[in-house]
């Protein structure tokens, strides 16, 4: 489904979205989300380019979003990663059946299905079910809403 950098690029967002009114450190982000420091390098890098989040220097600095996560669709993200959302479409086969057919069309609905559900999920969506999650993780009596 989803490639390794883009849920790389999401946890980070995610880290970034729990101290909105903080930055944080490459460091921080990788250690908080187990994500490898090279990689994440470049992937901040990637997601600063593409204006989601913003960087500041020094020994306050850090990484911080560049705009509210409810105006931050997956595919943005996916995007600002490289991830080809549009798969190519195998050519048909001549000799393929009416099963080949029906597998033809579902894998191209499997494709719309996704690329309408990054479009539809924001950050902010992720962020509230990271907080549910959360809550039920710490207290398994909790209700997940």
């Amino acid at each position: 489904m989803l490639q390794r950098r883009t849920l790389y690029a999401l946890k980070a967002l995610l880290e970034l979205t729990q101290a909105p009114e903080a930055l944080c450190s490459a460091s921080q982000i990788a250690q908080g989300q187990k994500i490898p420091a090279a990689m994440l390098e470049q992937i901040l890098l990637q997601l600063r380019r593409s204006g989601l989040v913003v960087a500041q220097r020094g020994r306050t600095g850090g990484y911080g979003l560049a705009q509210p996560a409810g105006t931050i669709c997956l595919e943005m993200v996916a995007h600002a990663v490289g991830e080809p959302l549009q798969q190519p479409e195998p050519p048909p086969d001549p000799e393929g059946g009416a099963s080949d057919q029906v597998l033809g069309v579902l894998q191209r609905r499997l494709r719309c299905s996704l690329t309408t559900a990054l479009r539809e999920t924001t950050l902010e969506e992720l962020f509230l079910d990271l907080r549910s999650w959360q809550a039920i993780l710490e207290d398994e009596n909790a209700l997940m809403l």
